[in-house]
Order: structure tokens, then C-alpha cells, then sequence
């Protein structure tokens, strides 16, 4: 057979025409197959929440981990968004509106979209990575199994404590965001756009409805489950060898981020 009778056989048409087509369907299969393991696994998760406080100590440690070592990453990106929030809004209401509108559009940027989704990001890359890592390396060096031979539980010793630190401190680092970008953005005002405290702190309170605060906590919350999901469930099902803790924890960070995007457009197509 020629190599244009070969090029034109059934079997290479049928891979031309189908084979982009049984490409996307795998990669949907599989998304779908990960979704469900997801949703088992937080089913297992939420089943053994009421025993948290059995395990205080690595719980705490978890909070501390999670909460206090990303404080100074947050503190500074924190500031720095309020205060490009605050100068974009300025450069685009310049001329058009008074200047309280611009503290006014700066709050609910930041309430609503800019804390609880920098915020996110910041943990997923940090944190999420940190605990694929780590029990991407656990899995490796076989403690995860040794921990199912010795009848212990890895879901409550490993993955509790980390779900109940992340549905704790997410929210709250989100309200230490959003006090430091308002912080920043004040800074701003003040300093480069020769606004009063008055006129910026006047334009925050201005049009401020309680639900732009909890749609915020409400993201937030989400978040910190879909990054400890993420972390955990990448590290848990990474591969062999140092390649692949190293894919699963770049698996758990985009994972997580695409995630949370998701999740963010849900949340605020659900309030408003």
C-alpha cells in the first residue's frame, strides 16, 4: 500500500475526524471522575467533622501554619491592591463623579471581589502547594499506608485538621485583607490624590450593604475547602519519585485557582 492510500485508509480518517473529539471526551471523563472523588471525599471529611476537637493540638498547629506564617505575604499584598483599587478608580472617575465615589467604588471592589479572591489565590499558591507537598512526600516515603496498617485514620489525622483550619482562617485572613487594602487604598488617597480622610472614609460608608461583607465571608469559606480538597487530594494521588510530587503540587495550585474563579462567579451570580 502507497502512502496516499495509507493517508486516505478509514482507520487514519476516523483518527483525523474523531481523534480531537475522543481527546476532549477523556479529559471530560476524567474532570468528572476527579469532581466525584472530590465530593466522596468531602463527604468523608464532613462525617468525621464533629471528632475535630479530639485532635486540638493538630488542629492549632494547622491554624498556626496556615494563619500566622501567611500574614506577612498577605499584609503586603493586601496594601498594595487597595491602593492600586483606589488610584484606578480615581484615574477612571476623574472628572465624572465627586471624589467620596471613589472610596465608595474602592469598598465594594475590595469587599466583594479583590479580598476574598487575592486572598485565595495567595493561600492556594502558598499553602495549597505546602500540603501537596507534603503529603505528596508522605504518600511516597509509604507513611500513608504504614498509617492504614496501624489502623490509623490519614482522613482524621491529616485531613480534618487542615479542613477545620482552613474553614477557620480563610475567613479571617480575608477580614485582615480587606481592613489592609482599604488600609492602602486610604493611603493612597491621602497621599497622591490630596483627598481628606473625611471625603475617603465618608465615600465607604456610602452605599455599604451588609451583604457585600457576607458574599465576601461566603467566598472566603468556600475557598479554604476547595484549597485544602485541592492540596490534599493532589499530594494523596501524586506519583512516584520527586517528578511527581512536583506535578502534583502544580496540579493543586491551578486546580485550585481555576476553582476558585469558578466558584467566585457562583457565588456573586447567586447574591446579585
Amino acid at each position: 500500500m502507497n502512502e496516499g492510500e495509507t493517508k486516505n485508509s478509514p482507520s487514519a480518517l476516523r483518527q483525523v475526524v474523531l481523534g480531537p473529539w475522543e481527546a476532549v471526551g477523556g479529559k471530560v471523563g476524567r474532570g468528572l471522575k476527579e469532581c466525584c472523588l472530590s465530593l466522596a471525599f468531602l463527604a468523608r471529611v464532613l462525617v468525621r467533622f464533629p471528632i475535630v476537637l479530639k485532635n486540638r493540638e493538630l488542629t492549632l498547629k494547622q491554624t498556626i501554619s496556615i494563619g500566622v506564617s501567611s500574614l506577612p505575604l498577605l499584609v503586603v499584598t493586601s496594601i498594595f491592591t487597595g491602593a492600586v483599587a483606589t488610584f484606578q478608580c480615581a484615574f477612571q472617575f476623574r472628572n465624572f463623579v465627586p471624589d467620596k465615589f471613589i472610596g465608595t467604588a474602592a469598598c465594594k471592589m475590595i469587599l466583594i471581589e479583590l479580598g476574598p479572591v487575592l486572598t485565595g489565590l495567595v493561600l492556594a499558591g502558598r499553602v495549597g502547594s505546602a500540603l501537596a507537598a507534603e503529603i505528596g512526600s508522605m504518600k511516597e516515603k509509604e507513611e500513608l499506608d504504614a498509617m492504614t496498617v496501624l489502623d490509623l485514620d490519614p482522613v482524621r489525622y491529616l485531613a480534618l485538621p487542615r479542613f477545620a483550619a482552613f474553614i477557620l482562617m480563610m475567613p479571617a485572613l480575608t477580614v485582615i485583607s480587606d481592613l489592609l487594602a482599604i488600609f492602602g487604598g486610604w493611603l493612597v488617597a491621602v497621599l497622591s490624590l490630596d483627598m481628606t480622610t473625611y471625603t475617603y472614609t465618608s465615600g465607604l460608608q456610602l452605599y455599604f450593604q451588609t451583604k457585600d461583607l457576607y458574599s465576601g465571608m461566603l467566598k472566603s469559606f468556600i475557598f479554604g475547602i476547595i484549597i485544602c480538597l485541592m492540596g490534599y487530594l493532589s499530594g494523596a494521588n501524586a506519583g512516584s519519585g520527586a517528578r511527581g510530587v512536583g506535578e502534583a503540587v502544580m496540579k493543586a495550585v491551578v486546580s485550585a485557582c481555576v476553582l476558585i474563579l469558578i466558584f467566585d462567579f457562583v457565588v456573586a451570580l447567586c447574591f446579585f
